[in-house]
C-alpha cells in the first residue's frame, strides 16, 4: 500500500502541476482573445472569480481523482478479485451493487445536488463581481455619502449568497446520506452473503476470516469512495464556469490564424461601412464611405453619440461589420490578423488605463524593449519628465491600480508618452488633452504636433481649439459625415453644423 501511495504521489506531482499551469495559461490567454463585446457585458470581478475558483477546484478535482480515487479503486478491485476467488457468486452480486451505487450517486449529484452547487458557483461569481464594482467606485460612494447604502446592498447580497449556499449544502448532504445508506446496504449484503455461505457449508472458518478481512478493507474504502465521487462530481460543477468561459468565441481572426497585415503608410478607407451594436436596433453607420490619406491629420467632430468613438473602434477591428469593408494600405482588415493591425496603431484614450507597474513600464508598454534614454525622451516630449524627476523613485515609481496614484492629467501625459514611444504609422488621439490644464495643454501642443507629423493621425475633439490646424475635419451627425474641410472652410460655411458648434462653444467645449 505504501508503494501504491508513493506511485500515486509521483503521478500527482507530475500531472497536477502541468494540468494546473495549462489551465491557468489557457484561461488567461483565452480571455485576452475574447472580443470587445464580451467585456462590455461581463463584470471583471466575475471573470476573476471564475478563474480563481477554477484554480482551487482543479486542485480538489485532481486530489480526489489521483490521490484518493485511484488508490481506492485499486484496493477495492483487489478486494473484489480476492472475493471472486473465494465467493464468485457473492462477488458478482457485489459488483452489480457497486455499479448501481455509482449510478444512483451520479443521479443524485447530477440532478439534485450538482445543479444547486452550480447555482452557488454562479452566485459566488456575481457576489465577487458586485464586490469589485463597489470597491472600484468607492470614491463616488464617499463623494455622495452613500456608504450606508452600499453596506446595505452588500448585506442583502451576503444573505442571498448564504441562502443559496445552505440549499447547496443541504442537497449535497442529501446525496451523501443516500450514498452512505447504499454503502451500508452493500456491506450488510456482504456480511449476509458470508453467513449464508457458512451455514450452507460452502465456507470454512478460514474463508470467513478472509471475508472479515475483506469486509474491513472494503468498509473503509467504500466510505471513502462515496466521498471521493461526491467531491469529484461537485468539483466538476464548479469547473463548469471556467469551461464555459473557455468556450466563449474568440475574436474572428484568432482561429484559424489570419496572415499579418503589412502597414507602413497608414491610408484608411471606409468603404460603404454599415454597423449596428449587438443588441441594438438602430445602426450607427449605414453605407459610410470616407478616405483618409496616408500622413493626413484628420479631426472627428460632432455631438456625443454621433459615431466618432465607434469610428475608431471599428478601425481597431473591435467589432465585426454588418456590411462594407475597412481598408488600411489597400488591405481589408477583416482578412488580416487583429494583432498586426493594432500593432500599427498608437492610441491615446480619453480615460487612459495604466497598469500597477512602474512609470517606465507604463511608458514603454507598447515597446518593452525600449531603452531608458528613449523612455526619458518620450516623457520629455509629453511634458511629464519634470514631474517624474521630482518623485523619490523616479521612473521606478509604482502608479497604483489603474494609475490611481496619479492625477487625470498625469495619466494622460503618460499615455501620450507611451504613444510617442510606440512610433506607429497610425495615431488615434481621443480627447488626448481633455484632462490637462491650459498651461500643460499649451506646453504639450508642440509635442503633439511633432507626434502627428509623418503619420496618419485621427483626432477626436470636443475642444475645437485643439484641432484648428488639422488637415481636414470630418463633422459627424447621427452616424453620417455631414461636412468636411479645414477649420477655415467650415467655420465660414453659413448654417453649417461645424460653424454652429464653434459659435456655441463656451470655454472650449461643445454645447450638448
Amino acid at each position: 500500500q505504501a508503494l501504491l501511495y508513493g506511485l500515486t504521489f509521483y503521478i500527482y506531482n507530475n500531472f497536477e502541476t502541468k494540468t494546473f499551469q495549462a489551465l491557468m495559461d489557457d484561461a488567461f490567454e483565452h480571455v485576452h482573445a475574447l472580443p470587445e463585446q464580451f467585456f462590455v457585458n461581463t463584470f471583471t470581478g466575475s471573470i476573476i472569480s471564475k478563474i480563481n475558483r477554477a484554480r482551487s477546484k482543479i486542485e480538489t478535482f485532481e486530489d480526489r481523482l489521483i490521490i484518493d480515487l485511484y488508490p481506492t479503486l485499486i484496493v477495492l478491485g483487489g478486494s473484489m478479485a480476492f472475493l471472486a476467488a473465494q465467493f464468485p457468486e457473492l462477488a458478482l452480486i457485489m459488483t452489480g451493487y457497486l455499479v448501481l451505487l455509482i449510478i444512483i450517486s451520479a443521479y443524485f449529484i447530477f440532478k439534485i445536488s450538482g445543479p444547486a452547487q452550480g447555482d452557488y458557483a454562479d452566485a459566488q461569481d456575481s457576489f465577487v463581481a458586485h464586490l469589485a464594482d463597489s470597491i472600484s467606485g468607492i470614491a463616488t460612494t464617499k463623494a455622495y455619502a452613500q456608504t450606508e447604502y452600499e453596506v446595505s446592498r452588500f448585506v442583502d447580497m451576503t444573505q442571498e449568497l448564504l441562502g443559496i449556499n445552505r440549499r447547496a449544502y443541504y442537497l449535497g448532504n442529501l446525496a451523501g446520506f443516500v450514498q452512505r445508506l447504499l454503502l451500508s446496504g452493500m456491506l450488510s449484503l456482504l456480511l449476509a452473503g458470508g453467513v449464508w455461505y457458512l451455514f450452507h457449508g460452502r465456507a470454512t472458518v478460514e474463508n470467513m476470516a478472509y471475508l472479515a478481512f475483506a469486509y474491513t478493507i472494503m468498509e473503509s474504502h467504500m466510505k471513502r469512495l462515496g466521498f471521493h465521487i461526491k467531491d469529484i462530481l461537485t468539483s466538476s460543477y464548479d469547473l463548469h464556469a471556467i469551461i464555459h468561459l473557455l468556450r466563449e468565441e474568440p475574436e474572428a481572426d484568432e482561429e484559424p490564424p489570419l496572415p499579418a497585415l503589412a502597414i507602413d503608410r497608414g491610408e484608411i478607407v471606409f468603404d460603404k461601412v454599415s454597423f449596428t451594436y449587438p443588441g441594438k436596433d438602430s445602426p450607427v453607420f449605414d453605407n459610410l464611405t470616407v478616405t483618409i490619406k496616408a500622413g493626413e491629420r484628420v479631426a472627428l467632430v460632432g455631438h456625443s453619440g454621433s459615431g466618432k468613438t465607434t469610428f475608431i473602434r471599428l478601425l481597431q477591428c473591435l467589432y465585426p461589420l454588418q456590411g462594407g469593408r475597412i481598408m488600411v494600405d489597400g488591405q481589408n482588415i477583416a482578412n488580416g490578423s487583429h494583432e498586426s493591425l493594432r500593432s500599427a496603431i498608437a492610441l491615446v484614450p480619453q480615460d487612459p488605463i495604466l497598469f500597477h507597474r512602474s512609470l517606465a513600464d507604463n511608458i514603454a508598454y507598447a515597446r518593452p524593449e525600449a531603452t531608458q534614454a528613449e523612455i526619458v525622451a518620450a516623457a520629455s516630449q509629453a511634458h511629464i519628465q519634470g514631474f517624474i524627476e521630482q518623485l523619490p523613485q523616479g521612473y521606478d515609481t509604482l502608479v497604483g491600480e489603474r494609475g490611481i496614484k496619479l492625477s487625470g492629467g498625469e495619466r494622460q501625459r503618460i499615455a501620450i508618452a507611451r504613444a510617442m514611444l510606440a512610433d506607429r504609422p497610425i495615431l488615434i488621439l481621443d480627447e488626448a488633452t481633455s484632462s490637462l490644464d491650459s498651461v500643460s495643454e499649451r506646453a504639450i501642443q508642440d509635442g503633439l504636433h511633432a507626434l502627428t507629423q509623418g503619420r496618419t493621425a485621427i483626432m477626436i475633439a470636443h475642444r475645437l481649439s485643439t484641432i484648428l490646424d488639422a488637415d481636414r475635419i470630418l463633422v459627424f451627425d447621427q452616424g453620417r459625415i455631414v461636412e468636411q474641410g479645414t477649420h477655415d472652410e467650415l467655420v465660414r460655411r453659413e448654417g453649417g453644423l461645424y460653424a454652429q458648434l464653434f459659435t456655441l462653444q463656451s470655454g472650449g467645449f461643445i454645447a450638448s
